[in-house]
C-alpha cells in the first residue's frame, strides 16, 4: 500500500517567564499558561484551548524533568512510536517546540477465521468490533533524523532574526503584542511551507557551497573589498555558490545572512534588451544558451520572477552608463532623456529597435509609487542620478568574434576614474565599454558585536550583472556617506574579471576528454565544512543516515574525532571526521563506493583530503 510522508503536526513558541498583562483570577491557571504562548499553529484547522495547553504543558514538563538530571543540558528530542518532538532554546527563556509525525504505511488487515457459532449476541458483538475498528499503520522510525529537524528549525529562527530582529529585542522594544504579531506573520507561512516529504541533505544543514573557483575568485574579491570604506563587507554571489571575502568572514556574520542574500538572486535570468553584447560565437556559449532556453521551456516559461522577488519589468535597472544623462532614474518625472549625437556618425533608425521600443508594459502604478516613496531607496537613487556612472569592462568574453559597432548609438564619454591613478589597483585599467548593472537594496537585522540578542538594522546593497552579483553590507544610518560611484565601478570591473575566469574554466574543462577508467569507476565523494561554508565533490548530495549519525556523534561527544561505518548492501564506507589541520576547525565527510576497499585505503583517501586547502 502507499506510504504516507512525514508531516508537521503543530509548531509553537512560548516563554515560561511571561505573565498576563491584565489581572486574572488566581484560580484561573489556564490564563497564566496561555499568556506564555506567543505563537501556535496546528495541522488541525481549529484546535481547542485545552488541547493547545496540554501540548505546550507536556513540552514544559519534559524540559523541566530532564533538567533535574542535566541542569546544563535540557531535553531536545523525544521519540515515540509515531512522532518526534523537538525542543529548541534559541534565546534565554524562549522555546520553539515542534511535533512531527513519522512516515507510515497502512497495515493490511489480516483475514479473520469464520465463526461457526450462531447467536444474536455474538453477531452484535462482531458488528460493534467492525464499526469501532480503525486502520492501523506501520511507522518508519528512520524516516526522520533529529539533527536534520533541529537544523531546519534553527534556520527558520535565524531567518526570522535576520529579517525582524531577535525575540528579546522585539519584546523589550515593541512589547509582547508586537512580537506575537510578527511571529504569526512569519512562522505561519514558514511552518506550512516545510516540505517533510523531501529527503534531508547534509549539505544544506552545514552551510552554503563555495564556488568551485573559490581560490581564484577570493583574491579578486579581497582586492575589491580593500577599496571599500571601513565597515563595508563584500560577498560574491553566483547561485547556488558564494564566495565570502576575508573581511566578511572576520566579521562573523550570521550564517543565515549569506543564505538570505543568495535567495534574493535568481538563478536563470534573461538578457536585457538593452544589453548590446555580441551573440555567442563559440560552441560552448551556444550550448550554454541552449541549455538555459531548454530549462526555461521545461519550467513552462516561468522565470524566477525578477530580482528580489520583483517582476523583471519593475526591476531597477542599473543602466549605469546612463546615470549621468539628464532624466536618468527619474521614472519619467524629470526632464526628457536626450540621446547624445556626435559629429562623426549619424544615428540611423533601426526598424526592429523601433518596434521593440514601442512596446508598452502595463504596471501597477500604486505598487510602483509605493516602492518609489521609500526614503532610503530614494536617497540612493537621487545620489545615483547626480552623476553616478559605472564603466563596463570589456563584456566580450575571450573567444568571441568581434562585432562592428560603428552603426550603434554613440555612448557618452566615460567618467574620470575615481580609483588611484598610480596603477596599483588590479582594476585600474579602464575598459572601453559600459556594463549594465542591476541595483537593489534591502534591510536586515544583525547583532551587535557584544550582545547577539541586541540586533540593529543594516542595509545591504546589491550590484548584479546577469546571474553574478556582489552584496555589500553597510550601515543603514551612514549609507549616504559612501561614494557609491567608486564602489560601483570597482564592482563592475571585479565581476568582469570573474566572468573571464569562469569562461576560461569552461573552455578548459570542455577540452579535456575523460578516460574510460574515470567514467566507469565509482568516484569518491566528499564534503568539507568550515565556518558555515562547504565545498564538495561535483554533484555529491549527502543524504546517507551514516553521515547524519556521524555528524550527531561529533556534536554530542567532543572527545570523538572520527566515525567510520560500513553498510551491508551495498558495502560502502562512510567517514565523519573533525579536523584541525592548519589551525582552522573543519569537518570532513567521505563516502567511498569502490569495491574491495579496505579500511587503510579509506584512511589514505582521508589523509589526502586533509591536505585540501582553501
Amino acid at each position: 500500500m502507499s506510504r504516507l510522508h512525514p508531516a508537521l503536526l503543530y509548531l509553537t513558541i512560548y516563554n515560561p517567564t511571561l505573565r498576563p498583562s491584565e489581572e486574572v483570577s488566581k484560580d484561573d491557571e489556564d490564563a497564566e499558561e496561555q499568556a506564555q504562548i506567543l505563537f501556535y499553529t496546528s495541522q488541525e484547522r481549529a484546535t481547542s484551548r485545552d488541547k493547545m495547553l496540554r501540548q505546550v504543558g507536556l513540552a514544559k514538563a519534559l524540559v523541566n524533568f530532564s533538567e533535574i538530571f542535566h541542569p546544563t543540558d535540557s531535553c531536545h528530542n523525544v521519540h515515540s512510536q509515531s512522532r518526534r518532538m523537538i525542543m529548541l532554546n534559541p534565546e534565554p527563556d524562549f522555546w520553539i517546540h515542534a511535533a512531527v509525525e513519522l512516515a507510515k504505511t497502512p497495515r493490511i488487515p489480516l483475514p479473520k477465521p469464520k465463526d461457526k457459532g450462531k447467536g444474536n449476541g455474538k453477531g452484535k458483538g462482531k458488528e460493534k468490533e467492525q464499526a469501532s475498528a480503525q486502520p492501523s499503520y506501520d511507522c518508519h522510525d528512520g524516516s526522520l533524523h533529529d539533527y536534520a529537524l533541529r537544523a531546519h528549525l534553527l534556520r527558520g529562527y535565524e531567518q526570522f532574526k535576520l529579517t525582524h530582529g531577535s525575540f528579546t529585542s522585539i519584546l523589550n522594544s515593541l512589547g509582547q503584542e508586537a512580537l506575537e504579531l510578527q511571529l504569526e506573520r512569519f512562522f505561519t507561512v514558514w511552518a506550512w511551507s516545510w516540505d517533510l516529504s523531501k529527503s534531508f541533505e547534509l549539505n544544506d544543514d552545514l552551510g552554503l557551497s563555495l564556488h568551485p573557483l573559490y581560490p581564484s575568485i577570493l583574491p579578486l574579491l579581497d582586492t575589491f573589498s580593500s577599496q571599500l570604506p571601513a565597515g563595508l563587507d563584500a560577498l560574491f554571489l553566483s547561485p547556488p555558490h558564494v564566495v565570502p571575502s576575508t573581511r566578511y568572514r572576520q566579521s562573523n556574520h550570521l550564517p543565515a545572512l549569506s543564505r538570505h542574500l543568495l535567495s534574493l538572486i535568481p538563478r536563470h535570468l534573461p538578457r536585457h534588451e538593452t544589453d548590446d553584447r555580441p551573440e555567442a560565437s563559440s560552441p560552448i556559449e551556444k550550448g550554454a544558451a541552449a541549455n538555459t532556453a531548454a530549462k526555461e521551456v521545461g519550467s513552462g516559461g516561468n522565470s524566477s520572477g525578477g530580482f528580489l522577488g520583483m517582476p523583471s519589468s519593475l526591476a531597477m535597472s542599473m543602466g549605469v552608463r546612463n546615470w549621468s544623462w539628464p532624466g536618468a532614474l527619474t521614472f519619467g518625472k524629470g526632464a526628457e532623456r536626450k540621446s547624445p549625437v556626435t559629429e562623426r556618425e549619424e544615428i540611423k533608425p533601426n526598424p526592429s529597435v523601433a518596434e521593440s521600443a514601442s512596446t508598452v508594459t502595463e504596471v501597477d502604478r500604486g505598487a510602483l509609487e509605493d516602492a518609489m516613496s521609500s526614503a532610503d531607496i530614494h536617497g540612493l537613487l537621487e545620489k545615483a542620478n547626480n552623476g553616478l556612472s559605472v564603466t563596463d569592462p570589456d563584456a566580450v568574453h575571450e573567444g568571441r568574434s568581434e562585432v562592428d559597432h560603428s552603426g550603434d548609438t554613440p555612448r557618452p564619454s566615460r567618467v574620470p576614474s575615481p580609483l588611484p591613478a598610480d596603477g596599483s589597483s588590479a582594476f585600474s585599467e579602464r575598459p572601453d565599454r559600459y556594463r549594465q548593472l542591476d541595483f537593489a537594496c534591502t534591510f536586515v537585522f544583525l547583532p551587535e558585536s557584544g550582545d547577539p540578542l541586541e540586533t540593529r538594522r543594516r542595509q545591504v546593497i546589491h550590484l548584479r550583472c546577469q546571474s553574478l552579483a556582489v552584496a555589500i553590507i553597510a550601515d543603514a544610518d551612514n549609507v549616504e556617506d559612501y561614494d557609491t560611484r567608486v564602489i560601483s565601478e570597482a564592482a563592475s570591473q571585479m565581476l568582469h574579471h570573474v566572468e573571464n575566469l569562469i569562461a576560461a574554466e569552461v573552455t578548459r574543462v570542455s577540452e579535456i576528454l575523460p578516460s574510460a577508467t574515470k567514467i566507469l569507476q565509482p568516484k569518491d565523494n566528499y564534503l568539507i565544512s568550515f565556518d558555515h561554508f562547504t565545498t564538495a565533490s561535483p554533484d555529491f548530495v549527502a543524504k546517507s543516515d551514516h553521515l547524519y549519525n556521524g555528524k550527531q556523534l561529533l556534536e554530542q561527544e567532543l572527545h570523538i574525532t572520527e566515525v567510520f561505518s560500513r553498510g551491508q548492501q551495498p558495502q560502502h564506507w562512510h567517514v565523519s571526521k573533525r579536523d584541525n589541520t592548519g589551525g582552522e576547525e573543519r569537518e570532513v565527510f567521505l563516502g567511498v563506493a569502490r569495491k574491495e576497499t579496505s579500511l587503510p585505503d579509506v584512511d589514505n583517501i582521508l589523509q589526502r583530503l586533509q591536505l585540501h586547502s582553501f
